[in-house]
């Protein structure tokens, strides 16, 4: 048949015209089969396998209800993995596990350090497991982490578990330690704290005893005692000053009958007249002499004898002539004078020896002592002894009394400065004591929490609190996890075929020959008058022939090719034979 160029462009083609297509193009889609496939089964067999070792580890809560002890450890179970990572993940431990399994054994003597470790981390993998709970607090569905996965791949299964099984133990024995760690950190911080508060609470108590000692009379609780007491002591000073003034009058009527009384009992002779005593001769010599020495000279024998006498009874009584004595005479002695000026002349003998009387009792002042007489003479009147008895008594009572007002007045001065410095010593008290409390309160508090760290601390070391739980330990994978043969094949086989059915396509609409009674249309625009049949010669039917021999061929290869990659990929075939002879049996 011969070719016509198509100018008016490709011709749609239908599931007919693909189908003839295929019958035509059918050896360029077997060599791209036959050039895909075997490429893919190549590197499905030659990538090399990776093996994934995985451990399951439950987290599981803690035995013993919350309510009755509660742990100190507060952070969730996801954020304290995530913790335990990164301290598991370090350089060391990663380097101690690559040297003692020999792990990338060819890469450590080309690659630096920090690429292998890379490598390494990422080949282990840490996975999360959640589930939806329902929150008892709040009793609402949340997510939770119930478990987790401790994973690692490598080119060997047994390599692989060996180190997930490594991996798990770093993890829950890291954990292990971490909660120890935790409650004991809090215990011994708690206890610290309650050390320093006990210590805090015995100083306060010593400032309040210190203060209390200080101010043992000023304490606000003793207030109303202090306020009574100084009530009593004032009432007490008044009866005292009663007292005294009583006494004072007593004394005033004391003292004036003792000078009505005579200290000496009168003495009397025989004949019925006094006898003076010693005291009462010495004043009446002295007035004598004073009446003698205005008459006489200083040298007359009756002023010499009145003298002597003078000063014979001067030694017995022991005293001398007073000043009040003297005034005495003075003042008798010049009334008679201005009695006698009245009565006589200037110039009458009496009136001269009056002057003279004067000025002798004047010089006798003058040469005098100033200072009392003291009678030396014990006092025998008995009406005498008794007033002095008495007023003694009663001189006594009120120095007694007196200093009795005087302590009672300092007391009440006492009471008034308390009663002043009651508030201050009530504010700096209640401060203290508010301080003290505070301080109890929060060492009961830090006491309660220490007791409920060390409850935490014993359920951490029997496992009584949250803990892992290794479910499903890392053993050696029957089958790689990549590369996913079977996967790889079957997609190695999809892409041949869509090669191939691209391949046809593109021919198709590359060659422009005209096939058939419908290309010639709609080539010319018109019907053609006849078609003549496509006639077979001999050389057709021998091309015919090879063709379903080579068609025979590729599908006796394909099912080899299908076997071996059943063998390979999925099962061996003595398992799948087994596996069929026992389900036709039974």
């Amino acid at each position: 048949m011969s070719s016509v160029t198509d100018t008016a462009g490709p011709p749609s083609m239908s599931l007919a015209d693909l189908m003839g297509a295929v019958r035509r193009r059918k050896w360029p889609m077997l060599i791209a089969i036959a050039v895909i496939v075997p490429v893919v089964a190549a590197t499905a067999l030659l990538w090399p396998a990776t093996y994934r070792s995985t451990a399951t580890i439950l987290i599981e809560q803690q035995e013993i209800p919350t309510d009755l002890v509660r742990s100190t450890i507060s952070s969730f179970a996801t954020q304290r993995l995530q913790v335990i990572n990164q301290r598991v993940m370090t350089t060391a431990n990663l380097l101690q596990i690559i040297e003692k399994y020999n792990l990338y054994a060819e890469e450590r003597q080309t690659e630096p350090r920090e690429v292998i470790i890379a490598r390494m981390r990422e080949s282990a993998r840490l996975s999360m497991i959640s589930a939806d709970v329902v929150d008892p607090r709040a009793g609402t569905a949340v997510k939770a982490t119930i478990a987790f996965t401790i994973s690692f791949e490598s080119d060997s299964a047994e390599t692989a578990a060996r180190v997930a099984n490594e991996l798990t133990s770093l993890y829950l024995n890291e954990n292990i330690e971490s909660r120890k760690a935790s409650t004991a950190n809090t215990e011994s911080f708690l206890a610290d704290e309650s050390n320093r508060l006990s210590g805090t609470i015995a100083a306060l108590e010593e400032r309040i005893s210190e203060f209390k000692e200080r101010n043992a009379n000023n304490l606000p609780e003793l207030a109303q005692v202090n306020a009574s007491l100084m009530s009593r002591v004032e009432e007490e000073l008044r009866g005292v000053d009663s007292r005294i003034f009583s006494l004072e009058q007593q004394l005033v009527y004391l003292d004036a009958q003792l000078g009505q009384v005579q200290p000496l009992a009168q003495v009397f002779s025989s004949d019925g007249q006094r006898i003076l005593s010693p005291a009462d001769r010495l004043k009446s010599l002295r007035a004598e002499f004073s009446r003698a020495r205005a008459l006489y000279a200083p040298d007359h024998p009756d002023l010499l004898r009145l003298k002597r006498e003078m000063d014979g009874l001067e030694k017995e009584v022991g005293s001398q002539e007073s000043a009040s004595d003297l005034a005495r005479q003075l003042t008798d002695a010049q009334s008679q004078l201005v009695v006698a000026r009245q009565r006589y002349g200037a110039d009458h003998p009496d009136i001269a020896r009056l002057e003279r009387t004067v000025q002798s009792i004047e010089a006798a002042m003058r040469e005098a002592p100033q200072t009392a007489a003291v009678v030396t003479q014990k006092p025998d009147n008995p009406a005498y002894v008794q007033l002095a008895a008495q007023r003694d008594v009663t001189v006594n009572e009120r120095a007694s009394l007196q200093e009795q007002r005087t302590a009672l007045t300092s007391r009440i001065a006492e009471f008034e400065q308390r009663m002043a410095a009651a508030p201050e010593v009530e504010r700096e008290f209640s401060a203290l004591s508010r301080e003290l409390d505070s301080t109890y309160l929060q060492y009961r508090e830090v006491r309660q929490k220490q007791l409920e760290a060390q409850q935490a601390q014993n359920l951490e070391s029997e496992s009584k609190g949250e803990r892992f739980t290794l479910i499903e330990p890392p053993i050696a994978a029957q089958q790689p996890f990549t590369p996913n043969r079977p996967a790889i094949f079957s997609l190695g086989v999809v892409l041949a075929l869509v090669v191939a059915v691209g391949l046809v396509v593109l021919l198709e609409v590359v060659d422009t020959s005209v096939r058939s009674a419908r290309d010639l249309e709609q080539l010319l625009t018109a019907a053609p008058l006849a078609v003549v049949p496509w006639m077979l010669t001999d050389a057709d039917r021998a091309r015919q022939r090879r063709q379903r021999y080579f068609a025979l061929a590729g599908a006796a290869g394909s099912v080899v090719i299908a076997v071996v990659a059943a063998h390979f990929f999925y099962r061996p075939l003595d398992i799948l034979w087994a596996v069929a002879m026992r389900k036709l049996g039974g």
